[in-house]
């Protein structure tokens, strides 16, 4: 008689807390608990949108705070996700004193650079603030995310690179545990700066006359899940306090090379043909303010003057073994823009459609109706 005893080796996932030592397992228990309070500053920006939707599960309750947190994008995405986790609360956030409020009672806060250019809080001091107050109430654990796309260039008169250092500098002075993370170029569906380029494509406009120049800066696009995954994982990381990290995709390209790529997405549309899609820079914001497209058109050419070596700084998903999605080029050659996805970037029009990135046809004609004297070009 043989009795046969077989032994299921346990895996990764049903080790237990003092066996694990991967960082896989770190954020696989992270993201099978429920935390208790989080609150994000300048929640409605479109990074924030969708980190809400991987965190909205995780957390008893979540504050999505923000300067204008009444933005039909946050209606709708508080409707997608009710039921689904978190209690979820918009917050405005104008001015210190609402900060505070918000910040009370919070566990962990999660700062994302705002998206707006005009008429709203200064960026390179709301860090600062930011740090200032999460320390004063005693917020345990707060992460800063920082893409290269909403700095605002025009308002760092002198270097944008360092301007923006020093201000994050004097953040991590007041709370040494901040942990900060810098995003590359984020791409994919939901996006800003590569949305607008596709949207310009489609419109036979661009932003910038020179972008054939543009070949000298090299940028490591990452996709938007890679970044939200990123985030995910750092709130379940205590070794990252008081750390700095870049956030960039695997392979480099230039600006010229990004136009090359979403040209070929944009049914074969060739970006030298097209026409410049702004008036005159001093006309422009004369009559309606600094707008993403004049933001993003001095971005390239800082970037181009400067050539800022992004690979000096230390890559998140590097040190963290996290696996990142299709490359830039491969997710783009994979599929083609849907034009009725996309509106066309006329100005102030646009400026009202980037903020909250529209994506169906109905909002889009409601937007033009609020414009009647765009909607007849």
């Amino acid at each position: 008689c043989f009795v046969f005893f077989f032994f299921k080796q346990k895996t990764a996932y049903e080790m237990q807390r003092g066996l694990v030592g991967s960082e896989m397992c770190i954020r696989d228990r992270y993201q099978r608990r429920v935390h208790g309070s989080l609150t994000i500053i300048n929640g409605a920006n479109i990074v924030a949108r969708n980190a809400i939707k991987k965190l909205a599960p995780l957390f008893k309750s979540i504050k999505v705070c923000d300067y204008k947190p009444y933005r039909p994008s946050v209606y709708k995405l508080f409707q997608e996700l009710e039921g689904k986790g978190a209690k979820l609360e918009k917050v405005m956030t104008t001015n210190t004193p609402s900060l505070e409020r918000a910040m009370e009672g919070a566990d962990k806060a999660l700062y994302f650079t705002h998206d707006y250019f005009y008429l709203a809080p200064e960026k390179i001091k709301m860090i600062r603030v930011t740090a200032s107050i999460a320390k004063k109430m005693g917020v345990k654990q707060l992460i800063c995310i920082c893409p290269i796309e909403y700095t605002h260039y025009s308002e760092l008169r002198l270097s944008p690179f360092d301007t923006r250092i020093d201000s994050e500098t004097k953040a991590m002075h007041v709370y040494p545990e901040m942990t900060l993370l810098r995003p590359n170029i984020i791409f994919g569906e939901e996006s800003y700066n590569i949305r607008y380029l596709i949207q310009s494509l489609l419109a036979g406009r661009v932003i910038y006359p020179r972008l054939k120049d543009c070949g000298l800066q090299k940028y490591y696009p990452i996709h938007m899940n890679d970044v939200v995954q990123c985030i995910v994982h750092a709130l379940s990381n205590d070794h990252i306090k008081g750390l700095e990290y870049a956030i960039r995709g695997e392979n480099s390209i230039t600006y010229d090379g990004i136009l090359n790529v979403l040209a070929k997405h944009t049914e074969n549309i060739h970006w030298e043909k097209c026409k410049r899609s702004i008036t005159a820079g001093w006309l422009e914001k004369f009559f309606v303010g600094e707008t993403h497209d004049k933001n993003l058109m001095q971005m390239i050419e800082w970037h181009e003057r400067e050539r800022q070596n992004f690979k000096n700084d230390w890559c998140y998903t590097d040190k963290f073994k996290i696996k990142q999605g299709p490359g830039f080029e491969a997710y783009y050659a994979a599929s083609k823009a849907n034009p009725a996805n996309y509106a066309e970037p006329y100005l102030y029009k646009y400026k009202c459609i980037a903020i909250d990135q529209i994506l169906t046809i109905n909002s889009h004609i409601y937007i033009c109706l609020l414009y009647t004297s765009d909607a007849a070009d």
